[in-house]
Parts: structure tokens; sequence; C-alpha cells
């Protein structure tokens, strides 16, 4: 099975998905652990032989602890070894697999917490095979002790040695050595290989890459992984702005809800400080809408030509510019508004681009920046972005289709919104997002998925985890406003219910 190289965030959103699709964490852990036993099984005699399998205090230290119960069931003489003390360890999968070892009689489980019970651990020395579960991926630092240690022996003996996953030591992303590295006869890869083990070969040997139960779907489907990225604890020492600068550019002579809409929902995200630049007739009503919204005038009717300038001297100091929400369809705003989104593309501004502001990019030949525009159209502004029928809008397949065309027509990350969420990018990437219920239907609920955007945009995230992630969140504030509300649900509630799904 060969599989491309895997990112260690990548990864994390893998396994976390597949557990929001139903595979949990345990059995995904059982699956490894049988898959760990069946390739040493394959490519040693085992029976009667004497392996040592040295876990550590994670998951990986867990897929060892099942793959015992496997090899001990092919006959061969299992000693496990745990790193540390058992009241330490982080996972309670691993916790209930290292419980099962401990009432089993045929399978040596030892704990060793220190430096020296690792240097006086005669299985190191003496087991005919070697299994290394000590790290997994993620490892960031220096290896501790008594970890720096047990791989320093693991090294010296002669036995054949086994690493699952990555070998302990090795960076999963860069493929650094920190300090020490397991240097392992056969390394078994659960799922893909991780990047960085394409950079350390001399340590990884001979690889086998083994599936572990993650379905194909939960590659393409938006998930709390997704969300994962974004869940960051903040630092002690931050200041005002230091998490999302927004920029909403909306609103018209007619239209005042929808940039107040996108505002709210970015600043209920996590966006620091959101401000609002909109046209005269409308700026008191935006700003009666929310306190916490900065709000400034065009000192026009609607978007024109002569305020571009205005605009882009407001966006200098932002992270993200949100255009489009409520602007109108007049002439003169759609030529602002490509004005506008070419010098932000120029600046290299994050932009999500929406509502109106879409129709005005239609009528453009503007290549746009996939790593940090958005563009967030419904079927009807697809067809319009595309000029042209674009065919049966129920078939998701089609959707897909459409959806990444207009990404590669604009070099923008697209999220197409509807029943399913179709987020794709101009390579052809996608992700679909299954959240949401039909009563999201009422008015502004686009803005507020606007919002969100832009405040995840804000972050250090490319636009397409951005859009995966806001995708999700937006259906999801949807779902618990229904649960509350049923079919009566407005805008505002979607809003009030974003911190929620943070805390999911």
């Amino acid at each position: 099975m060969e599989k491309e190289p895997i990112t260690t965030e990548d990864m994390r959103i893998l396994e976390l998905n597949a557990e929001y699709l139903g595979i949990t964490h345990s059995m995904l852990m059982q699956n490894a652990g049988r898959e760990v036993a069946r390739v040493i099984t394959n490519t040693s005699k085992v029976a009667g032989k004497h392996i040592a399998i040295i876990c550590g205090l994670g998951g990986n230290g867990g897929d060892g602890f099942v793959a015992a119960r496997y090899l001990d069931e092919e006959g061969a003489d299992v000693d496990v070894y745990l790193l540390g003390d058992d009241e330490t360890i982080r996972n309670k999968d691993a916790i209930h697999n290292w419980e099962i070892l401990r009432n089993l009689h045929d399978i040596i489980s030892a704990e060793l917490p220190t430096e020296s019970a690792v240097k006086s651990c005669r299985a190191l020395k003496d087991a005919d095979i070697l299994v290394d579960a000590i790290m997994g991926f993620g490892l960031r630092s220096k290896l501790r002790e008594p970890l720096l240690t047990a791989v320093k022996m693991f090294n010296k003996s002669t036995a054949v040695k086994y690493a699952i996953d990555i070998p302990s030591g090795i960076d999963s992303e860069t493929g650094e050595v920190h300090g020490a590295a397991v240097k392992s006869d056969r390394t078994i890869a659960l799922h893909a290989p991780k990047i960085g083990m394409t950079k350390a070969k001399e340590f990884v040997g001979k690889l086998h890459i083994v599936s572990i139960g993650i379905p194909k779907e939960a590659k393409y489907t938006c998930g709390p992984g997704d969300l994962r990225l974004f869940k960051q604890l903040r630092d002690l020492h931050s200041k005002k702005g230091d998490y999302g600068r927004i920029l909403v550019v909306g609103g018209s002579d007619v239209y005042s809800g929808a940039p107040a809409l996108a505002g709210m929902a970015a600043l209920r995200t996590g966006a620091d400080l959101v401000s609002v630049l909109a046209p005269e007739p409308v700026v008191s009503a935006i700003r009666s809408y929310s306190p916490n919204l900065m709000v400034t005038t065009l000192g026009t009717r609607v978007l024109l030509p002569e305020t571009v300038e205005t605009v882009i001297e407001q966006a200098t100091n932002k992270n993200v510019v949100a255009l489009g929400p409520g602007l109108g369809l007049e002439q003169l705003t759609k030529v602002a508004v490509t004005s506008i989104v070419e010098k932000l593309v120029n600046m290299k501004t994050p932009l999500v681009l929406d509502a109106d502001g879409l129709k005005a990019l239609a009528s453009s030949e503007l290549k746009l920046n996939p790593d940090l525009t958005v563009l967030t159209p419904h079927w009807g502004e697809l067809s319009i972005l595309m000029d042209e029928d674009l065919g049966d809008d129920t078939l998701l397949p089609n959707r897909v289709n459409q959806a990444t065309a207009c990404a590669k027509k604009y070099n923008s990350v697209v999220l197409l919104k509807g029943p399913v969420d179709v987020i794709a990018t101009p390579t052809g990437q996608f992700k679909l997002n299954r959240t949401g219920v039909p009563a999201m239907t009422v008015g502004g609920t686009g803005d507020v998925l606007t919002g969100i955007v832009a405040a995840l945009l804000a972050t250090d995230q490319t636009a397409f985890r951005a859009a995966n992630a806001a995708a999700f969140v937006s259906g999801m504030a949807g779902e618990i406003a229904f649960d509350e509300r049923g079919d009566h649900i407005v805008a505002t509630d979607c809003i009030e219910n974003i911190y929620r799904v943070f805390d999911l």
C-alpha cells in the first residue's frame, strides 16, 4: 500500500475527523497494534523468540501494548516495558490496554521510571526482537530521560529492531534528530509515512505502511480536526490586536445588516478588533447593532471608485479584509470592488469575498492568491462567476467539479455554500462540510459565515484550512441554535452559538 507522506497536523486532523465519523481512537489503536504484530510476524520468526516492546506514555505506547497481545498469541515470549510511571500515562486508551497487560501473566509488564532502571533492564540487551513504541509522531524537542537512555541502549542491541509509526527521536515534520533517535531495521508507518521520515531515511530502514481503519472519507470531511488548529490557547502576554484585526467593507444606501452580521460573527469567532467601513446612509444603523464594532463612513451613498483609496488606507494595518456583504450592484460599485481586489492581491492582504463582491469579480479577469483568498458563493453566485449554466445543483459530484473549476479560474479557495458545503482549491483538493440545518436558509447566515472565515483567516493558517474550519463552525452553530429554537432561528442566534462550537 503506497501513500504520500503526511504532515503531523494533517495526521491529527485525520484522526479527529475519523472519530467524528464514528471511528474511535480506541478502534484505531486496536487496529494499529494488530497491524504492527502482523508485520513483525510476517518478516521475522516470532514463535519462541524473546520480544521486548519499549513503550512511552502516549498513544504510541498504547499501540505497543496492543501489539504485545497479538505477538503473545503467535507464540512469542513478550516483555513490555513502560518508560515512566503508569500513573502518568497520558492517553485513556493506552491506560486501558496497559491495564489489560497487567491482568495477563504470560506477558511481563514492568515500569522503567528512571535512567538507572533502563540501564539495568536486561531485555534491552538480550531480546531477539526490539520494538520501539516510545514516541510516535509529534516530537518537537530533545528526548528527556529515561527516554534518551532507552533509545541509546535500543541502538546498541544486536536484536532485530522495529519502530512503530516513526523511529523515536525523529521530528515527524522536519526529520531533525532530537538528541538521539532509534535506528530501526524496519519502520511500520500507521496509515501513511510521516513527512519527516523522508528526510531521515537512514533511521527508518525498510518501510512498511499499514492501514489502521481510517476511512478515505475522513480525508475530505470537515470536522473537529479542522477546528483543532484554531483552538490554541492564547499567550499570557497577548495584547490587543494579536488575534486578528478585521476590516469589513460592505453596506449600501439600502443594506446595513449584512456587514454588521459579518463583523459580529468575526468578533464572536475570536478576532480582537473589527472595523466596518460603510456608506454614510447606513453608518448609524450599523453602529446601533453592536458597540463592539468600530464603524467608519466612506462618505458616499455607496461604494464608489473615489473611495477606493480610503478602503486601501483602512486595510493597510488589518490582517484580513472581508469585502462584499450588502454592497449593492451599482455599476460604479462593481468598478470600485474590482480595483480594491486588485490592490489587495498586490498587497498580499488576506481577503474574503462574498455576496455582491463576487458579482463584481465576475466581470473582471483578476487572478487571486489561493493561500490568502476565499470566495464564498452560493450556487447562483457561482453560476455568475463562471458565466455559464452549471447544470444540476443537487448532484454533489457536479458541485465539487464546478467549485473546483471556479477555484482554478480565479486561483482562489472557493467555499461553495449549500446543503453540503464544498471547499475547493485550484489544485483539485477539496473537502465537504455536512454540518448545518435547513433552518439556516434564513437571511444573514451567509454573512455570518463570511465573518467566521475572516476571523480564522487572520491566523497563520492557509485559506483552505480557514475555510474548512469556518464551514464546520458555521454549520455547527446553526445546529445548536436549531436545537434551541427549531425552524425559528435567525442569523444572530447562529452568532451567539459560535463559541459553543469551540467548546465541543
